[in-house]
């Protein structure tokens, strides 16, 4: 799967979000990191329109500004969507992954925002349906400056699944995608360092396979508690 991050954001060298999520992606095969920025607002629509044929997943990424998308983003649009008929995304996947300056709770009813964030960006919603895409879950970061470090780890994590695990992810998706990960780390490294890393995926994978085991025994059970009404 090809996966194509649109970077809306108008300054992301000075951004510690964006520089953030970009380092996030320098190990990632298939995930292309392309900053709108960079040309200044003066697109090639049939290069930009080339590199959108070329994904399966288009990830539009940006902060949240006055509860709208940026400028430069919606100029994006505008310019490369001049024709729609020039432009075939049908059966492609949109993300959208928006960081946002308050916390996420108060993007609901009764919220200093009180508004969702869901509806605010309805429009990318629509614009998605119109191209007949399909629209993966909403991939919020929660204000980043006020993140400790443990949180960030999450996040480059969640991140990194994000962009290239089936969406919406699955915890049987999740585990494998942490064990090539690991094995990747495995084959690189040598000596003791090797020893523990082998280590940690041995446990990992035992793990795996009691829960598989698990789930197994109790599928029985759940099918015969939904023939039931239990």
């Amino acid at each position: 799967m090809k996966t194509l991050i649109i970077v809306g954001h108008p300054t992301p060298d000075s951004s510690a979000t964006q520089q953030f999520l970009k380092a996030a992606v320098q190990d990632l095969s298939g995930v292309k990191w392309h900053e709108l920025a960079s040309v200044k607002g003066n697109f090639v629509a049939n290069e930009e329109r080339q590199l959108l044929q070329k994904s399966s997943r288009v990830v539009l990424q940006f902060p949240l500004y006055w509860y709208n998308v940026p400028d430069l983003l919606k100029r994006w649009q505008d310019q490369v969507f001049t024709d729609i008929n020039q432009v075939s995304l049908a059966g492609k996947e949109l993300g959208i992954v928006v960081n946002v300056g308050k916390a996420v709770q108060e993007f609901r009813l009764g919220g200093t925002v009180g508004f969702s964030l869901s509806g605010l960006l309805s429009p990318l919603a629509a614009w998605a349906k119109h191209f007949q895409m399909k629209l993966l879950p909403l991939f919020v970061i929660d204000r980043f400056e006020y993140q400790n470090l443990k949180q960030q780890q999450q996040l480059l994590i969640a991140y990194q699944q994000f962009l290239e695990l089936p969406q919406p992810v699955t915890f049987a998706a999740q585990e494998a995608w942490f064990l090539d990960k690991l094995k990747a780390k495995v084959d690189l490294a040598s000596g003791r360092q090797r020893q523990q890393l082998e280590l940690i995926m041995q446990q990992l994978q035992e793990k795996t396979t009691k829960l598989a085991d698990l789930q197994a025994v109790l599928r029985p059970i759940r099918k015969d508690d939904q023939i039931h009404g239990n």
